[in-house]
């Protein structure tokens, strides 16, 4: 039987309890727990938890709106507080979380970033021997950073021209993705990529990180993404050119290395690959993520056009 005066704990009392019992990645704790600072605390740190209404909710969503606080940032304020109010209703200091049917400013969806087949080349061109191959596999796989740059020699499968995606670089090192997760999977190599592939890992070890630091004296060790793209990547970018459909020359778009990701899954898109496929060869756990990219579509929009043409009498205007 639930105690009443339970609730009477405050926010920032039950908080600390709550935090310390999390099972999370580190990365994921260190961007809540900046959320939690900026946005959570300072409304609710004080409130008893019973004192909190759905209202009291509402009305603090509507405070974040008015501060110009990014939607983004506010739905995980929100996420957090209600993650914060279901562990108080499971352990009774609560009878009911006032986290419910809260309106919540809408997320822009951001359409995809991705390069054209001159504009990646250009970029190819650009980079230097030892990242060639690298990026070209990013291109045709659609791998994250973090899994090209943890990539083990024993997960390429040369014979049936297939890479295994299981570990991830981070920031702590490698680690393997969990056996439940959409992220483990198999993708497959184009021949010409796996050829590129093969030449550079002629000398490397089985169970050899792939692809590592080659600075002399520094060689062979795991690759950090800052340093990468500031050292590799963004150079690469901004020296590249190529020619557009008027055949004047253009800088290459200063997109960032996830771009290749993005490239991945848009041209295939648009060579009439199923969304579906590709939310697998990426390793999307969420369908919606995939989904950005359905207006590259070829007949994304061919059933609006067919049933204008076949309209008896089209609105004309005279010429």
């Amino acid at each position: 039987m639930r105690d009443p005066r339970a609730g009477e704990i405050t926010f920032r009392e039950w908080h600390d309890r709550w935090w310390d019992a999390r099972i999370v990645e580190p990365r994921t704790l260190r961007g809540d727990a900046s959320t939690i600072k900026n946005h959570v605390m300072p409304h609710w740190a004080d409130w008893e938890m019973r004192a909190v209404t759905r209202m009291d909710v509402q009305s603090w969503i509507r405070s974040l709106v008015e501060k110009d606080v990014g939607a983004a940032a506010i739905k995980r304020a929100y996420n957090l507080t209600s993650s914060i109010m279901r562990a108080a209703v499971d352990d009774d200091v609560i009878a009911l979380s006032p986290c419910r049917r809260i309106d919540l400013p809408q997320i822009a969806i951001k359409p995809p970033q991705w390069f054209t087949t001159d504009q990646a080349q250009s970029i190819l061109d650009e980079l230097p021997a030892p990242w060639k191959t690298m990026c070209l596999l990013g291109v045709y796989t659609g791998l994250r950073w973090g899994e090209l740059s943890g990539l083990h020699r024993h997960r390429i499968d040369q014979r049936r021209s297939r890479i295994f995606v299981v570990e991830v670089n981070t920031k702590r090192g490698i680690k393997e993705y969990p056996k439940s997760s959409r992220s483990r999977r198999e993708v497959p190599l184009p021949a010409h990529v796996l050829e590129a592939l093969e030449r550079h890992i002629y000398r490397i070890d089985r169970d050899a990180v792939v692809f590592t630091t080659v600075t002399r004296g520094r060689s062979g060790r795991l690759l950090d993404d800052g340093n990468w793209r500031r050292q590799t990547w963004w150079p690469a970018v901004e020296g590249a050119r190529y020619f557009d459909d008027d055949g004047e020359q253009q800088l290459v778009p200063h997109y960032p290395p996830h771009s290749m990701r993005h490239t991945c899954a848009s041209w295939l898109v648009q060579k009439g690959v199923s969304l579906y496929e590709v939310q697998h060869l990426l390793g999307h756990e969420s369908f919606q993520t995939t989904q950005r990219y359905a207006h590259l579509q070829p007949d994304a929009h061919k059933a609006v056009l067919g049933a204008w043409e076949r309209m008896e009498t089209p609105l004309t205007i005279a010429a």
